[in-house]
């Protein structure tokens, strides 16, 4: 009988000066869509010392955590919980695959603020790895079409255009907050396989291709100012 995946989607929000994570969520998912597990926590040790992006929506942070949508901690606690997550589904047999919209940022800013604030590396286990965006280009239907980026050389493929489009949502706003982030990238990710090609799965993040920008041309500058 073949090993089911546990996709493990991931978000981070980081703060302006250095970079730490201060919001972290998760929605692990199998190939069909089920939930497996999901989290919000916010760590209260690097809200106490770091500016976050996105600061105006503190408020926004402080509602939901009355409501217990998120949870207020530690770094090093949110490091214990997400590590018990891969654990539990490593014992219930899945094969633990770990994704984000953007892998490679993500990857790199978890491990930046795990190892300043406990000295620790922020992965106990070996997992693989999966890159939503790279994944989602290599199959993106050739209709797609979004507003060009800042150079007017590309069409944008941030997560709220690729989602608007694969939704058909033109209206639809990112939360720009961790959790509410993984859940469209879960969506996105689930119409990616749903297209069932090869998909693109590693074991370090030094092996994310970045070059596939170059399948989104759209108009000049010259022409998008016009």
């Amino acid at each position: 009988m073949a090993q089911k995946n546990a996709y493990v989607v991931l978000d981070t929000e980081t703060s302006i000066r250095d970079g730490l994570v201060f919001d972290f969520g998760w929605t692990t998912i199998t190939a069909k869509g089920e939930i497996l597990g999901e989290c919000s926590l916010n760590f209260l040790d690097v809200l106490c010392v770091e500016k976050p992006y996105y600061h105006n929506k503190i408020a926004r942070y402080a509602r939901d955590q009355r409501k217990g949508a998120h949870k207020v901690t530690t770094f090093a606690v949110g490091r214990r919980l997400f590590n018990l997550h891969i654990s539990h589904l490593k014992s219930a047999g899945y094969r633990v695959i770990l994704c984000a919209y953007n892998a490679g940022f993500d990857c790199r800013v978890l491990s930046s603020t795990s190892r300043r604030l406990i000295g620790l590396d922020f992965l106990r286990s070996k997992v693989e790895l999966l890159d939503i965006w790279g994944n989602w280009a290599m199959s993106a239907p050739k209709k797609y079409s979004a507003p060009a980026t800042a150079s007017g050389k590309f069409m944008s493929t941030s997560a709220e255009n690729v989602y608007r489009f694969e939704m058909n949502m033109p209206e639809f706003v990112e939360a720009h907050t961790a959790f509410a982030d993984t859940k469209i990238e879960a969506k996105i990710l689930l119409k990616t396989i749903g297209r069932k090609k090869r998909m693109k799965i590693v074991k370090s993040p030094k092996d994310f291709d970045s070059r596939i920008w170059l399948k989104f041309p759209t108009k000049t500058q010259s022409e998008v100012v016009q």
